[in-house]
């Protein structure tokens, strides 16, 4: 691979029906940015190219465009419309071969066998390939084709150890081992960083760093130092085997912080549960609050939890923009056509720091609390009813609530002096922080707790007894925990880890120890436990209800399964701060509970529901040659759309995205074909159209 100054120069090609399809069957809408960013990393993106139906994905232009991407238009017609976008993909990379030599590195992303071929070939001519696919629609062939090969989950997953056995990712630091004891026999050592990789992948062409969470490879060394030595030689990293640091001369006193982690106050030693090295016999004298880095595990945390913290100045541009946009215009707007809107304007004035803020300030809102939603359901598709009395101000004020709340909700000890300067710039008074605190206290958000906040009691009443979730709830006060267990955060994540163990082998099982995790972390959160996360609870709960309703429903014992997927609904709110959690199990969720109306009926239902798009699932279910499954579905929708909104907004959405693509296919149609895949869109799209509509009002 040709290492040039500005590092390797890369083409990206994407067959984008493959990576979209599968991603929104298994883990919500396909992430562009994410895969964009981690590409970048690796060089400089020549050459960008997204193959598809883009009247069929139309959502997904914006993002798409926004990352330099070039659409390439295939249109869907007929049966034979799968492997177009494959011939089309693998004839421009091979001609790219030739026309542009100067690519190092060719990145596929897509998980079809097909390119496999295409793989060998660009190897053949010296390229250097990576390939981008979920492991569920990747095949074996063209993982191992590859010189490296990077699951789509690591990049988008919360937690990467939940799903790092699901997708049998090779153990990296046997991977190390291995790939250094290689090195030590050829006589390589010191080994260059890059050399060490590629003996690496060449033991298992699916490592990656990016598998492991890792942004580069020298991330990932400096996480193993225990089986390896980093030296710097120049601009060059080299890496030899393990050398133990010398032992220092004087001991000091030294504590070790968690990082990342401020679910428990950092006040001493004991507290973190770690020992202190003394060089006297006296006690280190106590803190009161967290370190003086307490501000960027704040951002880390908000960050992670999808909430990232824009400049105070930026954000409160937007949000006088978006104002003013929403109190310009006499129709109803919803947050995603305000962003569009902003975006826009933002692009014509050049005003990039606005651009990227936008999706972040469009987040805040909806969880803020400020706007009122058509039918009373907040979400980003939702219309939002105009209010002529809100005022910058109140929006402001109410946007910054929201960090507050997201970092208690966390189980995040919050201290407002070392709050004030991650949220504000340096000549803000400390009163700015202490009146968003007062202000959510007052609307029995949050309760003091010392210097720190706590969750307040009648939040946890009012998840009980939301629309639909008096199953679980009423489960919850049954089932029993392990008598030796204490009653703590640490037990509740230990537990369900448990359950996400047995989740693919042991459905009873699974449900009971995510209903165990559950409970205890109800009672932790109940006993005003520092470290006990709200977030983690409904986390839990959403987990108990998908899990349960799926061994109901792989039972035949339908009459339970629906209840406990309207509970798996109810929790999964767009404006709710669990939604980056829970949006990847949407689809498919939705899709077994479409198939309901058919099951209950013995009537034939699509197969591989879990991978297929709701969408396409509520057209067939609906339009079935039963006029009984018909009926049933739309029963089952109807109690949907009173528990989650959204859902049907985006399955409305979507078909509305469909439509012209039918309308293609269609006329490619024989005879007495036409209109029909077209009319049956649009009857359930009307449909859906008309619920929304009335709980609209």
């Amino acid at each position: 691979m040709d290492m040039r100054p500005n590092g390797p120069q890369i083409a990206v090609f994407i067959d984008f029906e493959n990576v979209a399809l599968s991603a929104e069957a298994n883990l919500g809408d396909f992430d562009v940015a994410t895969v964009m960013d981690l590409l970048r990393t690796r060089g400089r993106l020549l050459i960008k190219r997204a193959y598809g139906d883009w009247g069929r994905f139309q959502r997904y232009r914006r993002p798409m465009l926004e990352n330099g991407i070039d659409l390439i238009q295939l249109y869907a017609v007929g049966m034979q419309q799968k492997n177009r976008a494959d011939v089309r993909l693998a004839i421009d990379a091979l001609e790219t071969v030739f026309t542009r030599p100067n690519i190092d590195i060719y990145a596929i992303v897509s998980g079809d066998s097909d390119f496999t071929e295409l793989t060998h070939k660009l190897r053949d001519h010296g390229k250097y390939t990576i390939g981008i696919g979920l492991r569920a629609a990747t095949s074996d062939l063209l993982r191992r084709a590859c010189d490296e090969f990077i699951f789509y989950e690591t990049l988008v997953a919360e937690e990467l150890d939940d799903i790092s056995d699901e997708l049998q990712l090779p153990d990296p630091r046997d991977l190390l081992r291995r790939a250094m004891n290689i090195a030590v026999q050829k006589g390589e050592v010191p080994i260059f960083a890059g050399r060490l990789k590629q003996l690496m992948l060449g033991l298992d062409s699916s490592f990656s760093e990016a598998n492991y969470g890792y942004p580069q490879f020298r991330a990932f060394l400096e996480a193993h130092r225990d089986l390896i030595t980093i030296e710097d030689q120049g601009m060059q990293v080299y890496v030899s085997a393990y050398r133990p640091p010398a032992p220092p001369a004087v001991a000091t006193a030294v504590v070790a912080l968690p990082a990342g982690d401020l679910r428990a106050p950092v006040a001493s030693p004991a507290e973190i549960g770690h020992e202190p090295v003394m060089a006297a016999a006296a006690p280190p004298p106590a803190a009161a609050k967290p370190a003086a880095d307490v501000g960027l595990r704040y951002r880390g945390f908000l960050r992670d939890a999808g909430l990232r913290v824009v400049e105070q100045g930026t954000r409160q541009q937007v949000l006088a923009d978006f104002l003013a946009i929403f109190q310009a215009r006499p129709e109803p707007l919803s947050l995603n056509a305000a962003a569009d809107l902003l975006k826009d304007r933002y692009d014509a004035e050049n005003a990039l720091t606005q651009k990227v803020a936008v999706s972040d300030v469009m987040r805040l809102l909806l969880m803020s609390g400020a706007l009122e939603f058509a039918g009373g359901q907040g979400g980003c598709a939702a219309p939002v009813r105009c209010d002529e009395a809100l005022v910058l101000d109140q929006l402001i004020f109410a946007c910054d609530s929201v960090f507050v709340w997201r970092l208690v909700e966390g189980g995040v000890q919050v201290y407002p002096d070392q709050l004030l300067p991650v949220l504000y710039d340096a000549s803000a008074d400390i009163a700015r922080v202490t009146a968003l605190c007062r202000d959510l206290v007052e609307r029995r958000m949050i309760v003091p707790n010392g210097d720190s906040y706590l969750i307040a009691p009648e939040q946890i009443s009012r998840l009980l007894q939301r629309e639909g979730l008096a199953m679980p709830a009423n489960d919850l006060t049954k089932v029993t925990w392990p008598p030796a267990e204490p009653i703590t955060a640490i037990i509740a994540e230990k537990l369900f880890h448990e359950g996400s163990e047995l989740r693919q082998k042991d459905f009873a099982g699974s449900s009971q120890r995510y209903l165990q995790a559950a409970r205890v972390q109800l009672e932790a959160l109940r006993a005003g436990q520092p470290r006990a996360g709200f977030d983690d609870l409904k986390w839990y709960l959403a987990s108990y209800c998908s899990v349960k309703a799926g061994h109901a429903f792989v039972s035949g014992n339908y009459t339970e399964a629906a209840p406990y997927y309207l509970a798996f609904f109810s929790l999964a709110q767009e404006a709710d701060s669990v939604w980056p959690r829970i949006q990847r199990l949407v689809n498919p969720m939705a899709s077994y509970y479409f198939a309901i109306a058919g099951k209950q009926l013995n009537e034939a239902v699509p197969p591989n529901l879990g991978k297929s798009p709701a969408s396409q699932v509520a057209i067939r279910i609906h339009n079935h040659p039963s006029a009984l499954v018909a009926d049933a579905w739309e029963r089952a929708v109807a109690r949907l759309v009173e528990v989650n909104m959204g859902i049907v907004r985006q399955v409305h959405k979507e078909l509305s995205a469909q439509l012209g693509s039918a309308a293609q296919a269609d006329r490619g149609s024989v005879a007495g074909q036409a209109g029909q895949n077209t009319a049956r869109i649009e009857r359930t799209r009307a449909f859906l159209a008309d619920l929304i509509a009335r709980h609209e009002g």
